[in-house]
């Protein structure tokens, strides 16, 4: 083979890494938001380039050949070489931009303790991108190389990802002031609830304590789903409903008499919070700088 034959895209490198890395055409298909169809194709455009099989497809294990992993530490160079050409870009600008992606309560309620504690320790100039989703939604972003750090509310594990506890945080059910009531676990199949939606480690963590308590999803009078924590919280002060919320993001609200926390007899729902860094993809140095600030200040045992 000629090295004018050798025509090998992006694309390619990418979907043949994450079905390595999810050992399956269907999961990176689903992460990759392209057909499997698709991905099939690039990868064997790929062995038909190569004259060789990468992939053993006849086993019902998912394998490698031996070229196959000759050509993961191929990839896995360009890779790296290409976040390598984006750092060296992004830091001779100035002083570098860090991307960041968090779900909605550490991104509006520890992030920017921690970034401007940061900022305050660096002598070059460093420019922040935050992005707010879900935790699934922030998880999607790292394992694509689309931001250079996370913050979420709930492992959702992956080879390529590693996770580091850095917050812990409590969930509490909260109503408004006018809400006269008291609340008992048998009540929670009944009482008006406003719901963060499907993704949300806010969500997953009060669900699973549910669960505890052999109450499924499907039994409860939800009146609102919502993504943001400020119109969950407006939703309840208005006398929509109760909610579970990160008692983070109501610390204020309680003080000033708007949401009142319902003590229910044996409610104890703890979450964490982690920092989510990508195994695959180099960090630029002021992102790197930063996961060491966080660490070094914030890391969990």
């Amino acid at each position: 083979m000629g090295l004018k034959d050798f025509n090998i895209d992006i694309k390619q490198i990418r979907s043949f890494l994450e079905v390595v890395n999810e050992k399956s055409f269907t999961n990176a298909s689903r992460n990759l938001k392209i057909s499997q169809a698709s991905i099939s194709h690039q990868i064997g455009q790929v062995e038909k380039m190569l004259g060789v099989k990468l992939i053993n497809r006849n086993s019902q294990d998912f394998s490698l050949t031996d070229e196959g992993r000759i050509f993961v530490k191929f990839c896995n160079k360009i890779m790296k070489d290409i976040d390598g050409l984006k750092s060296d870009i992004q830091t001779g600008t100035f002083g570098g931009v860090i991307n960041i992606i968090s779900s909605s309560i550490p991104g509006g309620y520890i992030l920017p303790e921690i970034l401007s504690g940061f900022k305050k320790n660096e002598k070059d100039g460093v420019y922040f991108k935050l992005e707010i989703g879900n935790s699934r939604e922030a998880v999607e972003k790292i394992k694509q190389g689309e931001a250079d750090i996370a913050i979420v509310g709930r492992e959702i594990r992956h080879p390529s990802l590693t996770y580091t506890k850095i917050f812990e945080d409590r969930i509490v059910l909260v109503a408004g002031r006018d809400y006269t009531g008291s609340v008992k676990v048998t009540d929670l199949r009944t009482i008006p609830l406003i719901l963060r939606e499907s993704g949300s480690g806010t969500k997953n963590a009060a669900e699973i304590y549910l669960n505890q308590l052999d109450i499924i999803p499907s039994e409860l009078n939800i009146v609102m789903e919502c993504s943001s924590p400020e119109g969950i919280k407006e939703g309840v002060i208005r006398g929509l409903g109760l909610a579970f919320i990160s008692k983070l993001a109501i610390e204020d609200d309680v003080k000033s008499g708007k949401l009142r926390i319902l003590d229910i007899k044996g409610l104890d729902i703890k979450r964490d919070f982690f920092l989510v860094t990508s195994n695959v993809k180099s960090l630029h140095e002021p992102a790197g700088r930063l996961v060491s600030y966080i660490l070094e200040n914030y890391k969990k045992v």
